[in-house]
């Protein structure tokens, strides 16, 4: 009889488990949605829909996180910093593309590894900007947005962590690294020929 409750108590923790678990995942796919949504609009240059998926995603983590405190093997299962992660890169990229700076892990409001993966994740949407800037002739700004890469970069190759400690640092640091310079070859590009077609416009004009 000892068994048969232990084996059926065990059981009913498993199913309420199970069904946190759905609901943890199916609210940190929301947030992971609404962040996706928020750096398209970014892209297009709707601040005002960035901002509301962005206040969306914010709202479903608070939910999924208060969910998953109460569920230790929740926590630190890697669903709820999924979300956490791709949150925060949203939120620097509203931040720089609002006021030109990057957010610190305060006003972000995740744990110090979603993070630092976040931060290595926009690493990306900011090379993605600058090419836009370098089709429309902005090339100041591009500049700017490159040396905002840098910083980044540099930051992150603070934390020389193995895997147990930090997993899957040096593959993101080497990959911002690439990033990097992709971009300032193709900026270098973009420079050369601005002041190319400006020296064939003053041929013209004269």
């Amino acid at each position: 009889m000892d068994l048969k409750k232990t084996v059926e108590k065990m059981r009913r923790y498993f199913d309420s488990l199970e069904r946190a678990r759905e609901k943890v995942l199916e609210q940190s796919r929301e947030v992971v949605r609404a962040s996706s949504r928020c750096i398209s609009a970014l892209h297009r240059g709707d601040m005002r829909a960035a901002r509301r998926f962005l206040e969306t995603a914010g709202k479903i983590l608070k939910r999924a996180e208060a969910q998953a405190k109460s569920v230790p093997e929740l926590l630190y299962s890697g669903i709820v910093e999924s979300a956490q992660q791709e949150y925060c890169e949203a939120k620097l990229m509203y931040g720089f593309l609002s006021d030109g700076r990057i957010m610190g892990v305060e006003r972000i409001g995740v744990p110090y590894r979603p993070y630092l993966g976040g931060l290595a994740d926009v690493a990306g949407e900011l090379r993605r900007r600058a090419l836009d800037l370098m089709r429309e002739g902005r090339i100041k700004d591009a500049e700017k947005v490159l040396k905002t890469m840098e910083e980044i970069s540099e930051n992150l190759m603070e934390f020389d962590y193995p895997d147990a400690v930090l997993p899957g640092m040096r593959r993101r640091q080497d990959a911002v690294r690439g990033i990097i310079e992709k971009t300032r070859g193709e900026l270098t590009i973009a420079i050369r020929q601005h002041a190319l077609e400006k020296e064939l416009r003053r041929a013209k004009g004269g």
